[in-house]
């Protein structure tokens, strides 16, 4: 459960510019692809509703919301499975759009390389 997390936190993390408008609205529909150093892939579904599915590379899914703070600060919180204790939303500043068709990569919150795509469609 560990590794799907760090990886979308990762995902969340991943950009260091904001652009005006939603940062997010090209991965409305479509599917963001996470592939850690390891090779493991955590496909991940931002949805307009604001909320997140993920779908880790050995069946997990952890489901979410998340809100804007300010433009750029997207906060996320984890909601099933519910986490254990007190659990804080994960704020992540600089967020920046991307378009379908880009991938980058970034380091991740473990300081390791992830590549990150966004492709049309679920």
């Amino acid at each position: 459960m560990t590794r799907i997390l760090l990886a979308g936190a990762a995902f969340f993390a991943l950009t260091s510019m904001a652009q005006a408008g939603d940062p997010y609205q090209s991965m409305y529909g479509n599917t963001v692809t996470i592939t850690g150093s390891d090779g493991a892939k955590v496909t991940t579904f931002v949805n307009q509703d604001m909320t997140y599915e993920q779908h880790g590379p050995n069946g997990t899914v952890v489901k979410g919301t998340y809100v804007w703070k300010d433009a750029t600060t997207a906060c996320f919180t984890q909601t099933d499975p519910a986490p254990a204790g007190n659990a804080q939303p994960l704020c992540l500043q600089n967020q920046m759009a991307h378009g379908v068709g880009d991938t980058w990569t970034v380091n991740g919150m473990d300081g390791k390389p992830v590549t990150v795509t966004i492709t049309a469609g679920r």
